[in-house]
């Protein structure tokens, strides 16, 4: 045998189990699933065509990676596999696949099979253990043997039932396997708050879950937007069933969640129809997928046609084109985001993908631009997300000029020439009235939980933006002089502007604490901005006070106090808030308790099931008392919900209340 081959062999396991790893263990992934696809077809046509390299470690019987130790979570079985999918690309392949079950059930060259047919959605598998109707255990999928037990952070998402709907009997057992998703939406809000504090940027929405699914507080998982669709089941006793299709059915009814777009096809013409249909819609649809499943739906089929070491013989995955190319760095350029960060982007010559021209990708901040030394002139490797702005993923040196220069961030705003400050891997322009930071800074403005104008969302302020009505931030409270302007623009009438002006004049008196969140201020959130104004109950004094002042509130620390600190010591900054002043802007003290619930604070931590924690907060607030972000001894109540961590500890550690969630909704 050629020695070239069993080489060959030995650096495909190799990259594979390293790839393996990247994706199941650390949510990393370096190489696009058609990169990998095709690094495992090669393996697994050498392994078939010489059996003598065949073994039994070879990654072509394996679902996933053996998990890392030292992750902080066990490791624990599944009661049955949880194995992977054939993945296909081509109709040639899926018709093969057909082809050989076909053979194995012995039927007719033109004998239909029916089959159920779903989306392949992106993200990361779980797998649900129910006793008797109860959740009892969450495992990540793992080495599709052994899985990590994150049952906390798993009760902490929204439509996982803890208990099945109805009055049962239910299944003595059932193991529910489905993916744990974030919607496209989510994950840009998500993104935006993540990718100015963290020196590795989130890539995309399933490596958004992967990293949630792994942190140690499951407060932090409950407030990320995360759902859970299944799409089988493990271990049954007790669930009788004929086909996939009633399988789904009874889940549903049960209380969980199916795919919408799941139905059933006479055919494997219709499969492939279906596939091109879904591939077309995929970027109009709210959640990322990367192909199509498609299921045997006669559950008495299925168990005919078996299964491999690795994959079963009746579910096929027919992926999506590839959303990465190769293309050349046109130039690079900085943009602001509403927050003031600079995210260098590199325009390129035009690449398609996937249906879609792509002429920009992120190159996300200074580090990440120089890890990866991409330069004007480069080859680079470019890969695209749904909503995401594509990114480089790599450069392909091999290809670079003798002449070309690593690129230098700008040493001041190049939108309005300010000089900038430095956090970590970010460069902010700290200079609110900069002319790319306005739109978003009055979208964030106008935001419901900020000073509640709701007809200024993002549609409305890119079309006053656009007109050139709205040009600086106090121009919000400006617009009744704009009247007869914006009645000449499409989609309003005397009675949209009417309500309009009614809500800008209702938000011309806002109380400090939303005024403060309302300014956008870096590392400022509501809880944040509701401790400032409890602290200093005036704007002048928090604008007034320097770093050690601001650091006395407690949860403020040295990042936010120098935030807070800077934003005011802008003087285009001070230039803003008096021109909001003269616009008629009369910021509020903050609200003084005068409820029954005055002078009590309340922390909430873990995930609650009958009511979201801003509509608790807003409860408990409307009463008179306050809220904390974290334990404190000033905290008389903590209301630990589904999944409560490390909070609830340090509460108990500290003799403070603690109530369930039932308690609570009693106090209430």
């Amino acid at each position: 045998m050629n020695q070239t081959v069993r080489a060959r062999v030995e650096h495909l396991r190799a990259e594979i189990r390293r790839h393996d790893h990247l994706y199941y263990n650390l949510g990393q992934p370096t190489i696009s699933d058609a990169a990998y696809d095709a690094l495992f077809r090669e393996l697994r046509t050498l392994e078939q065509d010489h059996p003598e390299l065949d073994a039994p470690d070879s990654p072509t019987h394996r679902v996933g990676a053996p998990l890392a130790g030292g992750t902080g979570f066990t490791q624990v079985a599944h009661l049955t596999p949880m194995l992977s999918i054939d993945s296909l690309t081509s109709e040639a392949e899926v018709r093969e696949f057909e082809d050989r079950a076909r053979r194995v059930l012995e039927l007719p060259a033109d004998g239909p099979i029916e089959w159920i047919v779903e989306p392949k959605y992106d993200g990361v598998s779980a797998n649900l253990l129910y006793e008797e109707g109860r959740l009892v255990r969450g495992l990540t999928r793992g080495d599709g043997a052994i899985g990590e037990d994150v049952t906390r952070n798993l009760r902490t998402v929204r439509n996982i039932p803890l208990r099945f709907l109805g009055d049962g009997p239910f299944p003595a057992v059932l193991e529910v396997r489905g993916e744990v998703i974030m919607t496209k939406a989510g994950f840009a809000r998500l993104q935006e708050e993540v990718d100015t504090t963290a020196a590795t940027p989130l890539r995309n929405a399933r490596n958004a879950v992967a990293g949630t699914l792994k942190r140690l507080d499951p407060a932090d998982v409950a407030a990320r937007e995360m759902e859970f669709i299944c799409w089988g089941v493990g271990k049954v006793e007790g669930l009788e069933v004929a086909t996939y299709g009633e399988l789904m059915d009874r889940l549903q009814a049960l209380g969980l969640k199916t795919s919408p777009l799941r139905h059933c096809v006479p055919d494997l013409a219709h499969v492939i129809a279906w596939h091109h249909e879904i591939e077309q819609r995929r970027e109009s649809l709210e959640h990322e997928m990367d192909g199509i499943v498609a299921k045997v739906n006669q559950l008495a089929l299925q168990r005919r046609l078996g299964r491999t070491a690795r994959s079963p013989r009746w579910v096929l995955a027919y992926k999506f084109a590839p959303r990465r190319g190769i293309t050349r760095v046109l130039d690079i350029r900085v943009q602001v985001g509403r927050t003031g960060a600079l995210t260098p982007v590199a325009d390129l010559e035009p690449l398609e993908l996937a249906g879609v021209t792509v002429r920009r990708a992120s190159l996300h901040n200074e580090a990440i631009l120089r890890e990866k030394d991409v330069r004007v002139g480069d080859t680079v490797e470019v890969e695209r997300a749904g909503d995401v702005i594509p990114e480089v993923v790599r450069v392909l040196t091999e290809h670079r000029a003798a002449h070309a220069q690593p690129f230098r961030m700008p040493e001041r705003c190049p939108s309005c020439g300010s000089s900038l400050t430095q956090e970590g891997a970010f460069w902010f322009c700290n200079t609110i009235e900069c002319p790319d930071q306005v739109r978003g800074r009055i979208i964030h403005l106008a935001h419901r939980r900020a000073l509640d104008i709701d007809r200024l969302g993002p549609k409305y302020v890119d079309q006053l933006y656009e007109a050139g009505i709205l040009r600086r931030i106090e121009d919000v409270f400006r617009l009744h002089e704009q009247r007869e302007a914006i009645l000449q623009l499409p989609r309003w009438g005397e009675k949209s502007f009417d309500k309009l002006i009614e809500q800008i004049d209702k938000a011309r008196r806002p109380t400090l604490p939303r005024f403060l969140f309302a300014l956008g201020i870096r590392q400022v959130g509501e809880t944040t901005a509701r401790d400032l104004a409890a602290h200093f109950e005036t704007l002048e004094a928090v604008a007034a006070a320097d770093e050690a002042a601001l650091m006395e509130v407690e949860g403020v620390g040295p990042e936010v106090a120098r935030s807070v600190r800077e934003f005011f010591a802008v003087p285009e900054n001070q230039e803003c808030l008096a021109r909001l002043g003269a616009a008629g802007v009369a910021v509020q003290p903050p609200e003084r308790g005068s409820g029954r619930m005055a002078g009590q604070v309340f922390c909430f931590t873990g995930g609650l099931t009958t009511m979201s924690r801003d509509e608790a907060k807003g409860r408990v607030e409307a009463l008179g008392a306050t809220t904390a972000a974290g334990i404190s001894k000033k905290v008389t109540h903590v209301v630990a919900g589904e999944g409560a961590g490390s909070k609830l500890e340090k509460a108990r550690k500290l003799g403070l209340t603690v109530l369930s969630e039932e308690e609570f909704r009693a106090l209430l």
